[in-house]
Formats: C-alpha cells, structure tokens, sequence
C-alpha cells in the first residue's frame, strides 16, 4: 500500500537521525504514545485525513496534544514537517513503520496468548522463555482471555498462529469423523 511505502520511508529517516542523536529509547517511546492515541480516538484519526481543516489548525492541535507529551524534539520535527507537507494521514504508518524497525534492531518479537483462563504467572514465564529460547530473541506477549476455546490457548506471533486449544481440537475431531 502506498501508506505503508511512505510510513516506512519517514520511518527510516526518523529511525536513523534517532540513532545518531543518541535519541532512540525517546523516540521509540514518542511513536508507541503517537500509535496509541491515533488508534484509540476515531475523533483524532478524522480530523488527520480530513482535507477540510487547515493545516495551521491541525499543527496547532497536534501541538497540544502530544508537544509536552513528547520525549524527543525529533518527534516534533516529525510530526510539524508531515503537517506542513499535508501527510499528516500517514502518522500511524510512520509510527507503525517505526516501531516495527526498533523490534527487528532489538529482535524483540511480540505475541499474543489467548486462553480459555487467566494463564498463571508461572506457565507464562515458561511460555516466554520456551519463545525466547526458540527464536533468540526477546518475546513480549499480550493475553486475552476467550472461554471459547474450553481449554489449552492460541498464541499468534506475527502472522503464526499455533493453535493448542480444546475447541481446534474438537473441531478437527469432527471434520475426521465426518469424513
């Protein structure tokens, strides 16, 4: 997608001057409040893409929004020349683009664990390290809970899916007797 293309190449950009002002750690935070917010307000991402309001006015409520909220000046910079230039739309592209860049340089790799119970702290951890030892890099993990599954849990990394789950199994039950 064009958006994509265009997020990654100001994300580049931004990710490369953060690494050579020694800014990194602030700007990886900037972009995850920047992601954040866009996606959690359909108020915000409107008034982005909306060709109707002035640029003034959107540099001018971008400003208060995130200006003391940021670490880095370099995130300012970012998101006053995006304005100015009319790709203010391309904000969550960027940031995305961004943070996906700052995870391959860590080799942090992020997941999502679903189960049919809260998973105990424990059983988490050995998740965890059975990832980490797995891939040599550092796993974040998210849960949700889903008593769907009846028991066991999925967990989707990147665009895996491992499915350990009662109700995969049932299903797959199901589709064998059938046959």
């Amino acid at each position: 997608m064009v958006e994509d293309r265009i997020g990654y190449k100001y994300a580049k950009s931004i990710y490369s001057l953060a690494e050579e002002k020694k800014a990194l750690k602030d700007v990886h935070a900037d972009m995850q409040l920047l992601q954040e917010t866009i996606s959690e307000s359909r108020e915000l991402r409107n008034f982005l893409e909306s060709p109707i309001i002035k640029t003034e006015a959107k540099e001018e409520v971008l400003t208060k929004i995130f200006g003391k909220e940021f670490k880095s000046e370099i995130s300012t910079t970012l998101l006053q020349l995006l304005v100015r230039k009319g790709r203010e739309a391309f904000l969550p592209h960027v940031a995305s683009s961004f943070l996906d860049m700052y995870d391959k340089a860590h080799k942090i790799i992020r997941g999502v664990l679903t189960s049919a119970q809260k998973i105990p702290a424990a059983m988490l951890k050995k998740i965890v390290k059975a990832v980490e030892d797995k891939t040599g890099g550092k796993f974040e993990v998210s849960t949700e809970v889903n008593p769907d599954l009846i028991g066991g849990f999925t967990l989707k990394i990147d665009d895996q899916l491992f499915d350990g789950s009662i109700s995969s199994s049932i299903r797959r039950l199901k589709q064998d007797l059938s046959v």
